[in-house]
């Protein structure tokens, strides 16, 4: 039996490193080409708020990128209304969490799929993404039971590895 403690999703690391399947590249310069294509202006708050979306690699509060961001000088009004910018032009996807509460990722890097599915620990709400190929890809009709299907996504549901040591050494 290993000793070794689990460890939590890992944040994308600085440029020049890489995660297995990702190449490594400048996320601002990634920032500001995305900004561009999606015919938004190039602030600095947007270009600080996605850039840190981009390094984490995988689903972000609202308030990490606060908290992030706010020796910067970028407050919590101006990053959740970059946030929903970002999500409505197409730029961002919201998540959904078990809480009703809502984080925030981009799938900007080569080989990132948009519609992987998400891991969610019951116990302490940590937000994982599956998106290479553990799964095989579902096929979704467009239409079913009458309904018109324009998005699915899918949720496995569980308990991270910190918390059932935690549990364990109770």
């Amino acid at each position: 039996m290993s000793t070794d403690k689990p460890r939590r999703a890992s944040r994308r690391p600085s440029v020049g490193k890489s995660v297995a399947g990702h190449q490594s590249h400048d996320h601002k310069e990634q920032a500001r080409k995305l900004l561009s294509k999606g015919d938004l202006r190039i602030t600095s708050p947007r270009l600080a708020v996605l850039t840190m979306l981009i390094d984490s690699h995988r689903p972000t509060s609202a308030q990490e990128v606060i908290d992030k961001l706010a020796p910067e000088g970028i407050d919590h009004v101006t990053v959740y209304r970059t946030l929903n910018t970002l999500v409505d032009s197409g730029i961002a996807q919201a998540v959904g969490t078990t809480d009703r509460g809502r984080r925030f990722e981009v799938h900007a890097c080569e080989g990132c799929r948009v519609d992987h599915p998400h891991l969610e620990c019951r116990r302490c709400g940590q937000l994982a993404c599956l998106e290479h190929g553990l799964l095989p890809t579902m096929v979704i009709p467009t239409e079913l039971a009458g309904f018109q299907i324009e998005e699915a996504r899918l949720y496995l549901y569980g308990v991270c590895g910190i918390c059932q040591i935690a549990a364990k050494a109770k």
